[in-house]
């Protein structure tokens, strides 16, 4: 996630801490504020993450994005029958594969106030989380950037975002035939990777076997999730999404838990009926990092976001083709 340019804090206030696996955007180790999580385990912050909302500007518009979404929401939920069908279906799926919002309060950080946004952690309760940052779109720079800025945005991830409309800023995964060791990898990483061997970062992320194989749950759940996004992508005419990402999350101490039938052999027992019933896979595709979210120009009307769009696309047909992959899923 993109966070604020201030230095890395060195007293925070009480009641929160760094989040430990935060894997891309500025962070404390880069000598910026990061995103903090609060430390108790009960309450109306447990299972939530702070990302300090950075330049004035980002943050207005990153604020504006959710609290439309709340907005529009509360109205769907009070109207009952929203009337435009297509239109409430395209805010529903909207609502399914964006972190819960909760606020953007403001914390005192090393003698100064902070605004924060408030958002789900999607971490929460996973043992070994894996975690990887997809930025979306061949262009990252938004309407307002300087040439300074266009430039330097252009030369990043070049071979990647030309070709497949997205790059890997940063993931990490817990490797299970390594006994859950933990590897992680930054924007260096991703910025050697091209069309040619950026299947490799996500075979990793994934958790392939030697030979290649991976979990057929997993493929099919992340699918699940970014179909919807891509199917939102396809109609939307709301938004323009500049430098926003796709964040992919999953448990790997699953993994060895289950199989093609539903996870069987991870099961517990249900007291109220007394069968066998498979406890889920943690799997998630999220949409996140909305500072330079736009609205669509009077000149643009009607027309769908064919950058981020691509980009969807593409990483859609990337799981698709490792699912179809004959003999190389379980």
């Amino acid at each position: 996630m993109s966070q604020g340019d201030g230095p890395a804090p060195s007293n925070l206030p009480a009641g929160v801490s760094l989040l430990e696996n935060q894997v891309a955007g500025h962070t404390a180790a880069q000598g910026c504020l990061g995103l903090l999580k609060p430390t108790g385990d009960d309450g109306d912050d447990a299972g939530t993450v702070l990302k300090p909302t950075g330049k004035v500007q980002c943050g207005i518009r990153e604020i504006a994005f959710y609290e439309r979404l709340e907005e529009v929401r509360h109205r769907y939920r009070e109207a009952g029958d929203a009337g435009d069908a297509e239109e409430e279906a395209l805010w529903t799926a909207l609502f399914r594969v964006v972190p819960q919002y909760y606020g953007h309060p403001k914390l005192t950080v090393d003698g100064r106030e902070v605004e924060f946004i408030q958002l789900e952690d999607l971490t929460a309760g996973l043992e070994w989380p894996c975690i990887m940052d997809v930025k979306i779109g061949r262009r990252t720079w938004d309407p307002l950037a300087t040439p300074e800025k266009r430039r330097a945005e252009e030369g990043k991830y070049k071979a990647c975002r030309q070709r497949y409309g997205l790059c890997i800023p940063g993931f990490q995964f817990y490797a299970v035939r390594k006994g859950g060791a933990l590897v992680r990898h930054g924007k260096d990483y991703g910025k050697r990777l091209t069309e040619d061997n950026i299947r490799d970062a996500f075979l990793l992320y994934l958790n392939a076997t030697e030979d290649g194989r991976l979990s057929r749950t997993l493929l099919e759940r992340f699918l699940a999730d970014l179909r919807i996004i891509r199917d939102w992508a396809r109609k939307q005419t709301t938004f323009r999404l500049y430098s926003s990402s796709v964040l992919l999350v999953y448990d790997a101490a699953q993994l060895g838990q289950c199989d093609d039938s539903a996870l069987q052999r991870n099961t517990s027992l249900n007291a109220s009926n007394g069968q066998t019933v498979a406890a889920p896979l943690a799997v998630k595709a999220r949409m996140i990092d909305f500072a330079h979210a736009f609205p669509v120009d009077a000149s643009e009307a009607g027309t769908v976001d064919d950058n981020y769009l691509q980009g969807v696309e593409s990483l859609v047909g990337l799981f698709e083709q490792f699912l179809a992959a004959e003999g190389n899923v379980d």
